[in-house]
């Protein structure tokens, strides 16, 4: 197993807008829940501890591209949704807005909900979560950035870590269990015998 260092674009833009999830991709790996093990804390920044016999003991489950994209994100259309009711400068009230919309559209109100932390899923929401950038470049950005890690026409296996005992593993979980979210997902592509990882973590 090696970590990719010749990586996409793509995510040191999404980096550079000010995106919070941590991405490591893996290569000539084998599909094995140790292998996985081993890469989770090459893939996380800012921790000091991690319990790798209690991330064991957590476990993990197998999830379908619904809930791993989850409620921010339309699977028939493939694009972005800005999640919730809003009222727009002219008084229309809009449910669930696309990215792509949102760059012709003055939203002055709404309300959005925020998963429950540690519920599981929800990519789409992490990933957009600090982004600094028109709506419609984040939409480009994120099909860049998914298609690399779910190449299209090839088999992948999507687990989700995801709990609210993240922290008990590492104290990078740590910032996320006061609102915003921790989210831990292993995505592997048997064809490319490539691994990647997903973590995020943060507060405001």
């Amino acid at each position: 197993m090696m970590l990719l260092r010749n990586m996409p674009p793509a995510l040191d833009r999404y980096k550079k807008m000010g995106g919070v999830l941590d991405f490591a991709v893996f290569g000539d790996v084998d599909d094995t829940e140790q292998d996985t093990l081993a890469a989770i804390p090459q893939t996380l920044r800012r921790f000091r501890t991690f319990d790798e016999s209690r991330l064991r003991a957590l476990g993990w489950r197998p999830v379908g591209r619904t809930g791993f994209f989850g409620e921010w994100y339309d699977p028939e259309s493939g694009m972005l949704l800005k999640a919730g009711t809003h009222r727009t400068a002219d008084g229309s009230t809009i449910h669930n807005p696309t990215f792509t919309s949102l760059d012709d559209l003055n939203i002055v109100s709404g309300s959005t909900p925020i998963p429950e932390v540690g519920s599981g899923g929800q990519f789409a929401y992490s990933f957009v979560w600090g982004l600094d950038g028109k709506p419609g470049e984040i939409q480009m950005l994120f099909e860049e950035i998914r298609d690399f890690i779910l190449p299209i026409d090839e088999q992948s296996v999507m687990m989700d870590w995801s709990s609210p005992h993240l922290p008990e593993v590492s104290d990078y979980f740590t910032d996320g269990m006061e609102w915003w979210g921790v989210f831990l997902f292993s995505i592997y592509v048997p064809t490319l015998r490539q691994l990647t990882i997903i973590a995020g973590s943060t507060t405001d």
